[in-house]
């Protein structure tokens, strides 16, 4: 037998003892997290209700919020007309019990000096119409818009008490603004960083190489200037640019590079993003106006999808352009994450819920007003063109419960004792090891990263091998030692 086909049987062997160590890994996870949802209470995310409440006028809803076991209803009616506009032209409150809606008074939002200023807002501004509620920890904004862009804004601020809210003043529209859109910084590219030749290139950090000369943008894993062949390439407008001529951005997040590009002589930039891990580059404009991250650097999530350090993506075909992030709502089960974009002008919300364990984004919920009560009931509808008097308002049982709230299902075990978020983490750590090892060899130090992950694994928690937690050490050794037979 030659030493070829017994490199090739051996590592035909060892390919083996993953699958079958994986297979085992899966099964017995499957296994804990039954016993976790028994022990901790499992709240998926389902319809349960589509309710319909009545405004006393024809009205074009904007959106809502959550106070207490009550919710604030905002809209815009047209009244040609009428020259006072009253509170109850613009808002309404129910209250939410057994996931019915009854309508009740106005009273959280009784304070005189309140009344006042909005009336004098109506008065002052021809054109005001409400626009949303926005939260920013305890404070509650009432935005109006009374200009012709949604910049041009006024704003009550409310501070919010359990079940009311305590009027503080119309001054604080500055305090109105969207968080940072992009959780990394562009580092701009530096004549340092050219490398001139037959082909020239730019390195960023010696991970890539790109230019925009000969005729097409190109991305190249070599710094090799001899040859321009690359793993991408597009064609530019402008065939005689120079390697000066072109404005190159980029941010380094784990194993991806994420390229900002204008070729020289064109208006907008293009973004790439390369994964160093597969070789592989790919068109994403859509991170251009927001995109952050996804937790314990599983990678990156944007209005229109998701890319995970893995190289697994998705993308959304929703339609939606121009939605700015808002904010990211975390559940007490350490598992589940929900992202929100906003779009300022049309006041449609679009929520990305992503799950830890499995590493996946559910489909998208598009609506144009959502809220989340403390047991996480989540109540949003979607707006229509035509002014109405009966709207749709769907209530959702979701896990983002508040974390006061405290599920009924606890009991005196091992896996109380250890705390969910915790095993949550060590199940999705275990989750990325099964993701490993499903890639190919041409995945850059595979066995080398199931080595290093299997090992963190195993030394970060104390429970992994208990008999209570299904001895989750037995499988990751196993593919620690195959992982290393392998590497050697």
């Amino acid at each position: 037998m030659t030493e070829t086909q017994l490199a090739a049987g051996t590592y035909e062997v060892l390919r083996n003892r993953l699958r079958d160590a994986s297979a085992e890994l899966r099964a017995r996870l499957g296994k804990l997290n039954e016993a976790r949802a028994e022990v901790f209470g499992n709240i998926d995310t389902v319809l349960i209700a589509t309710e319909r409440v009545t405004t006393e006028h024809n009205c074009i809803p904007r959106d809502l919020v959550a106070i207490g076991d009550r919710f604030l209803f905002g809209y815009n009616v047209q009244f040609g007309l009428k020259t006072e506009v009253e509170l109850s032209d613009v808002f309404s409150a129910y209250r939410f019990g057994e996931d019915v809606f009854h309508e009740t008074s106005l009273d959280l939002l009784d304070d005189e000096r309140f009344a006042s200023d909005f009336h004098e807002l109506y008065r002052f501004y021809k054109d005001t119409r409400f626009v949303r509620f926005f939260r920013a920890g305890p404070m509650l904004h009432m935005v109006f818009q009374v200009g012709k862009t949604s910049r041009d804004i006024k704003s009550f601020k409310w501070r919010v008490a359990p079940d009311s809210i305590e009027y503080l003043d119309n001054r604080s529209e500055h305090e109105v603004r969207h968080p940072p859109q992009h959780e990394f910084r562009w580092k701009r590219t530096t004549r340092d960083q050219h490398h001139y030749g037959a082909h020239p290139h730019i390195a960023i950090e010696d991970r890539v190489f790109v230019e925009t000369v000969g005729g097409d943008l190109t991305v190249k894993v070599e710094n090799n200037t001899d040859s321009g062949e690359g793993i991408y390439a597009e064609p530019v407008d402008n065939a005689d640019q120079t390697l000066d001529d072109a404005e190159i951005h980029y941010a380094v997040v784990g194993n991806l590079v994420l390229l900002k590009i204008r070729p020289y002589q064109e208006d907008p930039f293009r973004f790439l993003v390369f994964n160093g891990k597969i070789q592989q580059a790919m068109r994403l404009d859509e991170i251009e106006h927001s995109c952050v991250m996804l937790p314990s650097d599983h990678g990156l999530i944007f209005p229109g999808g998701y890319y995970l350090q893995t190289g697994e993506f998705k993308r959304f075909d929703h339609g939606l352009r121009d939605m700015r992030y808002q904010r990211t709502i975390a559940a007490p089960n350490g598992e589940d994450f929900l992202y929100l974009f906003y779009n300022p002008e049309s006041g449609t919300y679009i929520q990305l819920r992503y799950n830890l364990i499995r590493q996946t984004v559910d489909t998208p919920l598009v609506c144009h007003g959502q809220t989340l009560f403390d047991g996480g009931e989540m109540v949003c509808f979607q707006s229509q063109e035509q002014p109405q008097k009966h709207h749709a308002i769907q209530v959702w049982q979701t896990p983002f419960t508040s974390a006061d709230h405290v599920p009924e299902n606890q009991t005196d075990s091992l896996l109380f004792k250890i705390g969910n978020k915790e095993i949550v983490r060590g199940m999705a750590e275990c989750s990325e090891i099964l993701q490993l090892i499903d890639k190919d060899d041409s995945y850059e130090g595979l066995y080398v990263d199931l080595v290093k992950k299997s090992s963190d694994v195993l030394d970060s928690y104390f429970w992994i091998n208990k008999a209570d937690t299904e001895n989750l050490a037995e499988p990751l050794n196993k593919i620690r030692e195959a992982s290393s037979a392998a590497v050697e």
